[in-house]
């Protein structure tokens, strides 16, 4: 909204001198006519008004352009100068007088005026308050511009802290013992005039000021209380965070000053080993050198530690770095953020950005709490509590600073740092610079794992733009799952087909498992569950068709999704994956379009150490919304109940089991079973039987990774759900006449056959399994177990999967 003036007229322009009609006075209809003189003696002292509105205005515009050019500079005069000793004649009548924003550097000088105003506003309030006249407030003078090398050596974050410090010590009439900082985007690269200001603040006992460069854009937001009547909350607990993966790893837990200083220079394969070597990458595209250190040594680097498990490292504080007078708080935090940029280094998160480099988290807000003056030595233990790859890898912590004595000097928490490559905001990602990232085999990737983040939860209508193409409107798109559900990680080779529909495409991809990931540790056996075996295979389809193919910008305007319709798998030999690379090879074999959908069936075989461990086929569906609702189910839409439910009486041997605390079955996210009946000579084939349930829960960790923006159960947790009934059945049932134990696991040779036709979702109710044994066999000392199941929603049967094999290893 435009300020106004008297008489509501906008400041800055004056007022349009209208002619009135002869024995008019402008007085409103209805009311009774005025004598002649009267109008025209009205008529003259409004133009006289009007006038000495104008004058009053000019005056205004001369007094705060010249308070203007003190603040801005560099074109700034000395301080002491007076203020102009004339003022501009007022304006012609009927002609308004030019705005400020009409004249060059007028959005700038409309900005600092707005400032301006606030300032003299809270100042003026605060005094009314306390009874005391009111004087203008003082205008800050900028801080000086840096070199280039000064600004690098000190590192621009802690420059525009040290700035925002000083300005809310000027402000505080005490010490403050909490500090509030918001970052606003990225920062500037190189040096800036800095213009700290103060700002209107909340409550009584705070103070607020806002970093501005020379362009009026704000860069930092710092609110100081001094009060200390609130301790910073702790982290806000997630019950499966999600967890970023090592791009490399490493056996260095420990750091020196050396080894610091040779992470600085970019030096990093010398300290963390040769999976950290950028050798191939021109000098220009390594990370680039960091600030001066504040840390002297690093204790411990923890990557699965800390309360949430993502992460934490403990390390000391060089003692020349905290000063002894003036405001502490900056310098915790740089250490705080040195620390984080170190764990975000060791995880290797650099190797895929070009020039990459350590910025404060944009548009976060950061805590801290001071508890006690710092004295001696103080030490650092950050602890991570969210990491995440878009817009660029970023980790976010809590942190605790302490004496040598152990006694708390500060909290910290939400300090963001995230890695940036050059040009920061590159619209496709730096996808020319992909081959900084090698493959397990050592040639250039042609998509890295920021690109398989972006595949996930990016900004689809961006890249879409960056392409040359029409952006989709509905966020809606095929996508890959996000965190530790998403399977694919690098891409190798991507070939097109000779064909004009895509078929004969084919694409080569990496995913590095874990040396203990979630759904092994998960499962109940320690084994690879056929879960991951299913992902593995399915989401390398996902980003050929949906990415290479161009899938992804089909019907721009509506809801797009990718379903997995059908599958199967055959498991070519025993194998252990964990801690290898597996090398994921698709390739299109037909491709269908319809109206509202395009069907895309894929050959896929997974590998590691260079050798075929499980090979099938599987049937994506591209579908619009309507489409989607087309399916009815496994039986054309009929409510068929399971089979426990149709027999007219309890089958004999009917056992009821509450699976929920057996962890032999699946734990944290695999805990997919809760109630269970059992009967042991029951089902269609008379060999056994188990119908399991579930409720749905809206809360459900799949949710949020399987889809961003498409929430909804993946089809191999249904899969997964029937092999552990399977194994429930085993282990409550003891077929042959003894109960193996955790030796139960997926069998080599046999073919997984799986079919959808139904989804799972946020507001459905409940989750239901049956499995109907086929065969129980022993062979020695090996045991057999083969069946078929079904999973229903609610009382609708969606998934119809055969040949479910365990087998003792």
């Amino acid at each position: 909204m435009r300020e106004l003036g008297f008489e509501g007229v906008p400041v800055g322009r004056a007022p349009v001198e209208e002619e009135m009609p002869a024995g008019r006075c402008g007085c409103e209809e209805g009311t009774a006519a005025e004598p002649a003189e009267s109008c025209e003696l009205t008529a003259r002292m409004t133009q006289q008004l009007q006038r000495a509105h104008v004058a009053v205005l000019e005056a205004h515009r001369a007094i705060s352009a010249w308070q203007t050019r003190r603040f801005l500079g560099p074109a700034r005069i000395d301080a002491s100068a007076p203020a102009p000793a004339s003022l501009p004649a007022p304006a012609p009548p009927g002609r308004a007088v030019e705005s400020t924003q009409d004249r060059p550097g007028g959005a700038r000088i409309g900005g600092v005026m707005s400032t301006l105003k606030a300032e003299w506003s809270a100042y003026a309030t605060a005094a009314g308050r306390n009874g005391r006249p009111a004087a203008p407030p003082a205008v800050p003078a900028p801080a000086p511009v840096m070199s280039p090398d000064e600004w690098a050596r000190h590192g621009g974050p802690a420059v525009i802290l040290r700035a925002a410090a000083e300005r809310l010590r000027q402000d505080s009439p005490g010490p403050l013992d909490r500090i509030e900082l918001t970052w606003h985007g990225l920062l500037p690269s190189g040096p800036v005039t800095l213009c700290p200001r103060s700002s209107p603040a909340g409550p009584a006992g705070t103070v607020r000021c806002v970093v501005h460069d020379e362009t009026d854009r704000p860069l930092l937001t710092a609110v100081g209380d001094r009060d200390g009547h609130r301790a910073i909350e702790g982290p806000d607990a997630r019950r499966w965070p999600r967890e970023l993966k090592p791009l490399a790893r490493t056996d260095v837990a420990r750091l020196t000053a050396d080894d610091l200083d040779a992470l600085a220079r970019g030096e990093i394969a010398a300290v963390l080993g040769s999976s950290f070597d950028q050798q191939h990458v021109a000098a220009g595209l390594r990370p680039e050198p960091w600030p001066e250190r504040l840390l002297e040594q690093v204790d411990e680097i923890e990557p699965d530690g800390g309360r949430a498990g993502q992460g934490a490292l403990s390390a000391a504080v060089r003692p020349a770095r905290v000063p002894d007078g003036g405001p502490v708080w900056p310098v915790l935090w740089a250490a705080v953020d040195e620390a984080l940029r170190v764990y975000a280094f060791h995880q290797g998160v650099h190797l895929c950005l070009p020039g990459a480099h350590a910025v404060p988290l944009p548009d976060s807000t950061a805590h801290l709490e001071l508890l006690a003056h710092p004295r001696g030595r103080l030490r650092v233990r950050v602890e991570v509590t969210g990491t995440g790859w878009v817009p660029r890898p970023f980790f976010i912590a809590a942190a605790e600073v302490t004496t040598q004595d152990r006694e708390v000097v500060a909290r910290l928490r939400d300090v963001g740092v995230t890695l940036y490559g050059r040009p920061e905001l590159e619209p496709l990602l730096h996808v020319e610079h992909a081959g900084i990232r090698l493959t397990s085999g050592g040639t250039p990737a042609c998509f890295t794992e920021l690109h398989m983040a972006h595949a996930a939860e990016g900004d689809t209508g961006k890249l879409a733009v960056a392409g040359g193409r029409r952006p989709p409107s509905s966020p809606v798109r095929p996508r890959l799952p996000r965190g530790g559900f998403r399977m694919v990680d690098r891409g190798v080779e991507v070939a097109k087909g000779a064909a004009p529909d895509g078929t004969g495409t084919h694409g080569i991809s990496e995913y590095d498992v874990p040396p203990d990931p979630w759904y092994c540790r998960d499962g109940g056996t320690g084994a690879l569950s056929p879960l991951a075996l299913m992902e593995m295979s399915l989401q390398p389809a996902g980003v050929l068709g949906g990415v290479f193919l161009d899938m992804a910008l089909l019907h721009p305007d509506e809801p797009f999704v990718c379903r997995n319709l059908s599958g199967r798998a055959t498991l070519l030999r025993d194998v252990d994956p964990r801690g290898t690379t597996v090398t994921q090879r698709v390739t299109v074999l037909a491709v269908t379009d319809l109206p509202g959908a395009a069907l895309h069936r894929y050959g896929f075989e997974l590998s590691t150490g260079g050798e075929a461990f499980c090979s099938g086929e599987a049937l994506h569906g591209y579908l619009t919304n309507e489409t989607l609702q087309l399916q009815q189910g496994m039986d054309g839409g009929q409510r068929v109940p399971p089979w426990l439910e149709r027999q007219p009486d309890a089958p004999a041997g009917l056992r009821r089991v509450d699976a929920a605390d057996d962890e032999r079955l699946g734990t944290g996210r695999l805990a997919l079973l809760k109630d269970l009946a059992l009967v042991p000579d029951g089902g269609e084939h008379g060999a056994g039987y188990v119908l399991c349930s579930q409720p749905v829960d809206a809360d459900d960790w799949f949710f949020d990774q399987h889809f961003p923006h498409d929430p909804v159960m993946p089809g191999s947790v249904g899969v997964q759900m029937l092999f552990q009934a399977v194994r429930a059945f085993v282990l409550y049932t003891g077929p042959a006449g003894r109960a193996p134990g955790a030796d139960l696991g997926l069998v080599a040779g046999e073919e997984l056959r799986w079919n959808y036709g139904g989804q799972i979702l946020r507001e459905h109710r409940q989750v239901r399994g049956e499995v109907h044994i086929r065969q129980v066999r022993r062979d020695g000392d090996r045991l057999l177990v083969r069946a078929d199941g079904s999973v229903w929603r609610d009382d609708l049967r969606i998934y119809h999967v055969r040949n479910i094999v365990l087998g003792t290893r």
